[in-house]
Protein backbone atom coordinates (compact mmCIF):
# COMPACT_ATOMS: atom_id res chain seq x y z
CA UNK A 1 0.00 0.00 0.00
CA UNK A 2 3.02 2.45 0.45
CA UNK A 3 4.31 1.77 -2.61
CA UNK A 4 0.98 3.74 -4.12
CA UNK A 5 1.03 6.56 -2.25
CA UNK A 6 4.78 7.30 -3.66
CA UNK A 7 4.62 9.75 -6.83
CA UNK A 8 7.51 7.87 -8.19
CA UNK A 9 8.04 7.70 -12.06
CA UNK A 10 6.57 4.76 -12.26
CA UNK A 11 3.33 5.48 -10.51
CA UNK A 12 3.27 8.48 -12.06
CA UNK A 13 2.81 6.88 -15.36
CA UNK A 14 0.62 4.79 -14.19
CA UNK A 15 -1.50 7.02 -13.41
CA UNK A 16 -1.15 8.81 -16.21
CA UNK A 17 -1.90 5.70 -18.37
CA UNK A 18 -5.54 5.22 -16.21
CA UNK A 19 -6.63 8.93 -16.78
CA UNK A 20 -5.56 8.56 -20.74
CA UNK A 21 -7.83 5.33 -20.65
CA UNK A 22 -10.61 6.87 -19.00
CA UNK A 23 -10.63 9.74 -20.85
CA UNK A 24 -10.76 7.73 -23.60
CA UNK A 25 -13.57 5.62 -22.51
CA UNK A 26 -15.86 9.18 -21.82
CA UNK A 27 -14.97 11.61 -24.50
CA UNK A 28 -14.35 11.67 -28.37
CA UNK A 29 -10.72 12.17 -28.31
CA UNK A 30 -10.43 12.15 -32.86
CA UNK A 31 -9.00 14.84 -33.05
CA UNK A 32 -7.10 15.43 -29.52
CA UNK A 33 -7.42 19.09 -28.89
CA UNK A 34 -5.89 21.66 -26.58
CA UNK A 35 -8.81 21.29 -23.72
CA UNK A 36 -8.61 17.66 -23.76
CA UNK A 37 -5.15 18.06 -23.00
CA UNK A 38 -5.68 20.13 -20.26
CA UNK A 39 -8.27 17.99 -18.43
CA UNK A 40 -6.16 15.52 -18.71
CA UNK A 41 -3.18 17.05 -17.09
CA UNK A 42 -5.75 18.36 -14.26
CA UNK A 43 -7.06 14.58 -14.23
CA UNK A 44 -3.60 12.84 -13.53
CA UNK A 45 -2.69 15.81 -11.07
CA UNK A 46 -6.26 15.21 -9.41
CA UNK A 47 -5.47 11.35 -9.06
CA UNK A 48 -2.05 11.77 -7.49
CA UNK A 49 -3.37 14.28 -4.65
CA UNK A 50 -6.28 11.92 -3.65
CA UNK A 51 -3.90 9.34 -2.94
CA UNK A 52 -3.38 11.18 0.15
CA UNK A 53 -6.80 11.23 0.88
CA UNK A 54 -7.97 8.05 0.48
CA UNK A 55 -11.66 8.29 1.97
CA UNK A 56 -12.31 11.93 0.33
CA UNK A 57 -12.92 13.58 3.32
CA UNK A 58 -10.11 16.07 4.34
CA UNK A 59 -10.15 17.25 8.16
CA UNK A 60 -8.87 20.45 9.19
CA UNK A 61 -9.09 22.82 12.14
CA UNK A 62 -12.50 23.41 11.26
CA UNK A 63 -13.96 20.56 10.82
CA UNK A 64 -13.81 18.05 7.63
CA UNK A 65 -14.52 18.72 4.05
CA UNK A 66 -15.80 15.86 1.33
CA UNK A 67 -13.71 16.10 -1.65
CA UNK A 68 -15.97 15.80 -4.85
CA UNK A 69 -15.59 13.10 -7.10
CA UNK A 70 -15.09 14.83 -10.12
CA UNK A 71 -13.20 18.55 -11.02
CA UNK A 72 -15.46 21.24 -12.14
CA UNK A 73 -12.71 22.22 -14.46
CA UNK A 74 -12.36 18.86 -15.68
CA UNK A 75 -16.11 18.73 -16.57
CA UNK A 76 -16.55 21.91 -18.55
CA UNK A 77 -13.26 21.28 -20.72
CA UNK A 78 -14.38 17.92 -21.53
CA UNK A 79 -18.29 18.51 -21.67
CA UNK A 80 -18.54 19.58 -25.40
CA UNK A 81 -16.55 15.93 -25.79
CA UNK A 82 -18.44 13.96 -23.77
CA UNK A 83 -19.77 10.60 -25.08
CA UNK A 84 -23.48 10.53 -24.66
CA UNK A 85 -24.71 6.78 -23.02
CA UNK A 86 -28.01 5.83 -24.29
CA UNK A 87 -29.77 2.59 -23.40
Amino acid sequence: MASRLKKDPESIEATYRAEVADQEARCRVDPYNDALAEALVRRVARALAMRNVPLGIQVDDFGSTRIGSTDPEVRRLEGPFRRLVVG
